[in-house]
């Protein structure tokens, strides 16, 4: 182990590994002298891509999945979310035997850790991944939850700003946070910008994610369509995903019409290339000139990280923290409101409209795009799984050097 590697036992309790998760795991792996991951699932049925678990030491406990609906009133939404429900957590805690657990969101499988971490004596890390946005509308059962969780951890990590204050909220103290953001997996990041003709790339457009109405992709083409109608210029929109609007938007980009969503105007030309490989998305975004991002509901949004890592400036919706945390307009890229279709309708203190960031996209000339780039690669390079693992690492090491009593939080 590394000289200032912790001793201690510790066991992470989390629903699935994505891949951009791996290299923080291995980081914590190297930091730790004993470091176990029980999964509830291999992987979610809506995920494609191939488990990584190199390096790192991992068991699959028994559990159930429920499929629930996620309904978002306010971005006006449903999406499916798949729950998870381990049932042999104590089993498992008790024949490890763990200094620390550390356990993923604030429900079913963390309770389980609580009670565990108030019998055993051991001390209770939770790592949240949450913003005020994505939390809107949670039952007040889930709430109380949340409030007994928090109340009985001795820390917790929070993913961006957003997520603090909710926290904060629900009753977390200060002494109990601890700072873990998202990182990019570094395998797949170029250590220095592409070159490329700034003039040539500029009305290409990317968009990266699920094609769900969570993620916004159907009124982003209808407002890109109107945008080169008002405007009297072109676009060329790639879009690289899979999900349950891949068919509709499949039959806009050929040309035609949909259900409730009139036929794109020709000079706005879309491209489906449906799931890509990581390793190839760099490429992929050195050909085009900006990413967007607009998704209606998001507790970070990883692409944004993966864009500015590849010097792509970030047209992005507010309503991904990740966005709200990293873009500041004119500088890295711009936000903008997804749900505001023109200027009339939003304030001066309101997040624009897509037209009128794509306006002031256009109209920067490529001098300053290029500057764009260099500053969304040096915002980018902040966010590293080095990081990630610190801020776990500073979080473990609190707990351990704590003489409060486990599970019982911080006293007053």
């Amino acid at each position: 182990m590394p000289i200032d590697s912790v001793n201690a036992r510790v066991v992470f309790l989390t629903h699935y590994i994505p891949l951009y998760q791996v290299r923080v795991l291995q980081e914590l792996t190297r930091s730790l002298a004993e470091f176990k991951v029980l999964l509830s699932t291999p992987i979610e049925p809506n995920r494609d891509f191939e488990p990584d678990w190199t390096g790192l030491d991992v068991e699959v406990q028994q559990a159930f999945t429920i499929c629930r609906r996620w309904r978002h009133r306010d971005a006006g939404f449903e999406d499916p979310l798949y729950v998870h429900v381990p049932y042999d957590t104590n089993r498992q805690l008790s024949s490890l035997r763990p200094d620390v657990v550390f356990s993923h969101e604030l429900g079913v499988r963390s309770l389980s850790a609580a009670l565990y971490c108030r019998r055993s004596g051991a001390k209770l890390v939770l790592a949240t991944f949450m913003s005020e946005h994505t939390e809107k509308g949670r039952g007040w059962l889930r709430q109380r939850a949340r409030k007994y969780l928090i109340s009985h951890a001795d820390a917790i990590t929070y993913n961006g700003p957003s997520c603090r204050r909710y926290l904060l909220a629900l009753g977390a103290r200060q002494e109990q946070l601890f700072y873990m953001p998202y990182a990019a997996d570094d395998r797949n990041i170029s250590p220095q910008l592409p070159t490329r003709d700034e003039h040539d790339v500029r009305r290409r457009v990317l968009c990266i994610g699920q094609l769900s109405k969570r993620k916004g992709v159907l009124p982003m083409i209808d407002q890109l369509s109107e945008f080169c109608v008002r405007s009297n210029g072109s676009l060329e929109l790639t879009l690289v995903g899979d999900g349950p609007l891949r068919c509709s938007v499949e039959t806009l980009a050929s040309g035609r019409a949909i259900e409730n969503q009139s036929a794109p105007d020709r000079r706005l030309k879309i491209h489906v290339l449906g799931n890509q490989p990581a390793a190839q998305l760099p490429a992929l975004m050195s050909t085009h000139g900006a990413l967007i991002a607009p998704t209606l509901a998001d507790e970070w949004l990883l692409v944004v990280n993966e864009a500015m890592h590849a010097g792509l400036p970030v047209i992005g919706s507010v309503y991904a923290q990740a966005v709200t945390a990293m873009v500041n307009d004119g500088r890295n890229g711009w936000q903008y409101d997804p749900l505001h279709r023109s200027a009339k309708t939003h304030s001066a203190d309101s997040a624009a409209c897509l037209a009128d960031v794509m306006q002031k996209y256009l109209a920067v000339d490529d001098s300053e795009v290029a500057a764009m780039r260099h500053n969304a690669f040096e915002t980018a390079a902040a966010y590293t799984p080095q990081r990630s693992a610190a801020g776990a690492l500073e979080a473990i090491r609190s707990v351990l050097h704590s003489d409060r009593p486990s599970g019982q939080g911080p006293q007053a």
